[in-house]
């Protein structure tokens, strides 16, 4: 099953190597890839090439022609620190954990951070580390998020940050319920509505783009936001005047009218194994959708298999796919 003709050209034609910004891809060359970010408005990866320093570059015309296999070489993809430092992100020369893509290091600046915005409302604020007092000392919002196979989750974000964290996620629609001057009662709220409402606070990245593949209609997925949005309101009038002011804006995602994402084919094959070649078009969060040497139908997959992994760019042909399970 084709896809629309006039989308990007199949990968194959092109030089060996793929201008993004200023940073060249090339034969030979050894590419980590060290994350997803939409800090821009725009799908970026955080890569490093040869083992240099990380860069962010531009997704959406890059193309990634590699074989993996279980004796690639993985790395660490680094972290960014939460104290304060001059420093925006820190590349990291040692090996991940297990089967994970940060080392142990790395991993706990990570958890700390993510314990201690996770659990603020439940701590003293004589616990909480500076820039994470800071952090909380904004105004922040309560959302809820629908993902296209109908998935909905509650969550929270700063103000200044709001857009950019529901596309990361791969939101396709939101409405932001409620704000609040403070990042405490705000999170107070979260739980509460996950406790009383039921309303879950993370979504899968499989959900997410199984609903890519087959989504619901866009009136469908606005409709239980709306239902799920008054709830979330009737609860704030049950727990009374506080901190809390509720809200009715709406989001659609950046994405969400290109024509790009009409028809896509959960990809069969994993990126971390095997022979690749893949010319991107996009993203929904670290969802990419990418085409094949001479073939039109556009794919999707997660980008977190890769995250950490070593791959030197080669002249390999891809391996054949079958494509029949993500076609009926």
């Amino acid at each position: 099953m084709a896809a629309n003709s006039t989308r990007a050209a199949p990968l194959g034609a092109s030089p060996a190597g793929a201008v993004v910004q200023n940073l060249v891809v090339a034969l030979g060359d050894r590419v980590l890839v060290c994350g997803t970010s939409w800090v821009s408005g725009v799908p970026e990866l955080r890569i490093r090439v040869d083992g240099g320093p990380s860069e962010f570059v531009a997704l959406a015309g890059l193309e990634l022609r590699y074989s993996a296999s279980t004796k690639a070489t993985k790395r660490c993809i680094g972290h960014k620190p939460f104290r304060d430092t001059n420093t925006a992100w820190v590349d990291c020369e040692r090996s991940p954990l297990h089967d994970g893509v940060k080392c142990d290091r790395c991993a706990a600046n990570d958890a700390t951070f993510a314990s201690q915005l996770h659990h603020a409302h439940m701590r003293g604020a004589g616990e909480l580390d500076a820039s994470v007092q800071r952090h909380l000392n904004q105004q922040n919002n309560l959302y809820l998020a629908a993902f296209r196979d109908g998935s909905i989750k509650v969550g929270t974000s700063t103000t200044s940050r709001l857009q950019t964290r529901l596309a990361e996620q791969g939101a396709w629609r939101a409405q932001i319920v409620a704000t609040a001057d403070d990042g405490i009662s705000v999170r107070e709220l979260e739980a509460q509505v996950t406790d009383e409402l039921g309303i879950v606070q993370s979504v899968s990245a499989r959900r997410k783009r199984d609903g890519l593949v087959t989504p619901l209609a866009n009136d469908r997925l606005e409709t239980e936001l709306s239902r799920w949005a008054k709830a979330v309101h009737d609860l704030i009038t049950r727990l009374g005047s506080g901190p809390i002011t509720a809200t009715s804006a709406t989001w659609a995602s950046p994405i969400a009218e290109d024509p790009l994402w009409s028809h896509v084919l959960a990809y069969p094959s994993k990126l971390n194994a095997g022979n690749h070649a893949v010319a991107f078009l996009g993203a929904s969060g670290r969802i990419a959708a990418f085409q094949r040497p001479g073939v039109d139908d556009v794919f999707v997959s997660d980008l977190r298999p890769l995250y950490g992994l070593e791959l030197e760019q080669a002249a390999v042909e891809p391996d054949e796919l079958n494509v029949q399970d993500s076609l009926f």
